[in-house]
């Protein structure tokens, strides 16, 4: 009887740890659109102010004109923090219409707003000095084609932890390392540090123009560097594992003729990946023909999207076919 009751009791448990999981993953996904604006008591724009969620990991930066959008809980409030400005916390009573106002000239935001961050960088001799590396002439008669960074100079963004936890500050500023796949760092724009990649399991990082570029760990793709994500939904998932890698000059001549290049170069060529929910990664090149291939599940609303939308078949045409296959 004993071993009967103990048999009930552990079903039981089972259960609720299942009911309590899936109560978990409902409230974690239960998202409304925000759109708002912050700027400070001036009614000046604030561009580029760090716009999170209080109780998950969403977040964004306003954009040049201080404007921003993103998916939040409709339960928690909204967290604005800004270099040389007062946090804010913002109710979600009106999601459609934020109007965030900045006050005042904030010393506590010259630190990093969480200490632990120290934790997530490491030096890395190889990229002491950013702006020299982005900048530095090839061996070659010529400039340096391309470029290992991502981006031509430093840029806002974030991380996210193992645990779904956010990892930024306002006085950071960071790139992609495409050769070594790093995500580096720097505050003084002099030194860089890279980030521990046990600790950050995905990160995004915003353009000039507060453009999203997300990234993860996806192992199954490449267990050595972070994939580009460029579409992500209920049913996809498509992602960019970036390869960059350097060219040294090759340009030989015996005055006749003449072969190779007169420069150094990083040369960038990309393999994408279609992911189906549950299934595993998917190579698919660029070309009409491979893509809707791939996507034979959804052949008729694939083919009206074609049918639908000119122009080359880029990462852009890549990235809306997946937000419209996710719809």
């Amino acid at each position: 009887m004993d071993l009967y009751i103990s048999l009930i009791l552990k079903y039981m448990k089972k259960i609720l740890f299942f009911v309590l999981i899936t109560i978990s993953k409902l409230s974690f996904a239960q998202t409304v659109a925000v759109n708002g604006t912050v700027t400070d008591t001036k009614g000046k724009p604030v561009p580029f102010a760090f716009v999170s969620d209080s109780q998950h990991p969403y977040a964004t930066y306003s954009d040049p004109n201080g404007t921003f959008s993103l998916q939040a809980d409709p339960a928690s409030k909204l967290i604005v923090t800004a270099n040389f400005h007062n946090e804010v916390k913002v109710a979600l009573s009106n999601p459609a219409n934020i109007k965030v106002v900045m006050t005042g000239d904030s010393v506590s935001n010259n630190a990093p707003v969480e200490t632990s961050n120290v934790n997530f960088f490491k030096m890395d001799d190889n990229i002491v000095d950013h702006n020299v590396s982005i900048n530095r002439i090839g061996t070659g008669q010529e400039g340096l084609h391309g470029s290992r960074f991502l981006f031509a100079d430093w840029v806002h963004g974030f991380g996210i932890t193992p645990k779904d936890s956010i990892k930024q500050s306002d006085v950071y500023l960071f790139n992609y390392d495409k050769v070594a796949g790093n995500l580096i760092f720097t505050r003084t724009k002099k030194t860089a540090m890279i980030v521990v990649k046990e600790e950050i399991k995905g990160f995004t990082l915003f353009d000039e123009n507060a453009q999203p570029y997300v990234f993860e760990s996806v192992p199954a793709i490449n267990p050595k560097k972070y994939v580009q994500v460029l579409s992500s939904g209920s049913k996809y998932k498509i992602y960019k594992d970036l390869g960059t890698t350097f060219i040294k000059a090759s340009f030989s001549t015996n005055g006749i003729t003449s072969s190779g290049n007169n420069y150094d170069e990083y040369k960038d060529e990309a393999v994408y990946y279609i992911v189906k929910t549950g299934g595993q990664p998917q190579k698919v090149e660029l070309k009409s023909k491979a893509i809707k291939a791939a996507f034979t599940a959804d052949a008729d609303k694939v083919k009206k999207f074609f049918s639908d939308n000119e122009g080359d078949v880029d990462d852009n045409y890549l990235k809306a076919l997946g937000d419209y296959l996710n719809q």
